[in-house]
């Protein structure tokens, strides 16, 4: 078993009378996610979003001992194999704006574990992460629903048409033979490859206006 290999088995979680359990399909890792937090729902949406992710696991091992806190997310990012590690992380501000109450301040995150780097992952950076993950809280259905039915020639048409910023509207107008959704779908695949880019994504609303250029 190689060292990334590791950590791609997600350990239980666990069961509590006051944990949300949110079940989800991941199209990246093409399996059903089980998550106990909506910030933690957000971070897989972002690593989703990120096509520099290749691929990363939920709840991959415990900080340290048996009954230590359970890491976040495992991430393996394209040319570093040995991944890193995501902590979801509340500072004394992130949870009193958040309603819930610290016995003293709440220790930083460490800098390692495992030998593998950590990010910090705020309650603040997550709350800057708004607009495109509401954005791609709409695209992921499509990822989802069309994984199973890519349409590479129909992608490889829109990379054609996509030399310049192109708005979303006029998009579906080009390929009105095809059905809307499955335009959507084959723009939104090569989005989530990096074959294909759009800055208004993080800037507003998924809307027709929204512009697409390939990269």
């Amino acid at each position: 078993m190689s060292a990334a290999a590791a950590f791609t088995k997600p350990l239980p979680l666990q069961q509590a009378a006051w944990r949300r359990r949110l079940e989800v399909f991941s199209p990246k890792l093409e399996r059903r996610m089980s998550l106990g937090s909506y910030d933690a729902w957000r971070c897989s949406v972002a690593l989703e979003a990120n096509p520099a992710v290749t691929s990363f696991c939920e709840r991959p091992a415990r900080v340290a001992g048996h009954n230590s806190a359970v890491i976040d997310f495992w991430v393996q990012l394209k040319g570093e194999p040995w991944g890193e590690f995501w902590l979801i992380y509340r500072g004394d501000a992130d949870a009193t704006q958040a309603g819930v109450a610290l016995v003293g301040p709440e220790p930083p995150p460490p800098k390692r574990l495992h030998d593998r780097p950590v990010r910090q992952i705020s309650g603040e950076v997550i709350a800057s992460w708004h607009v495109p993950l509401a954005n791609w809280a709409q695209i992921l259905p499509y990822l989802v629903s069309f994984r199973g039915h890519r349409q590479p020639l129909l992608e490889q048409s829109l990379v054609v048409q996509l030399g310049h910023f192109t708005r979303l509207s006029h998009l579906l107008d080009q390929f009105a033979e095809h059905d809307p959704s499955e335009v959507q779908a084959a723009l939104y695949f090569l989005l989530a490859d990096g074959r294909v880019l759009s800055p208004d994504i993080a800037a507003a609303p998924l809307s027709g206006a929204t512009r697409f250029r390939r990269v």
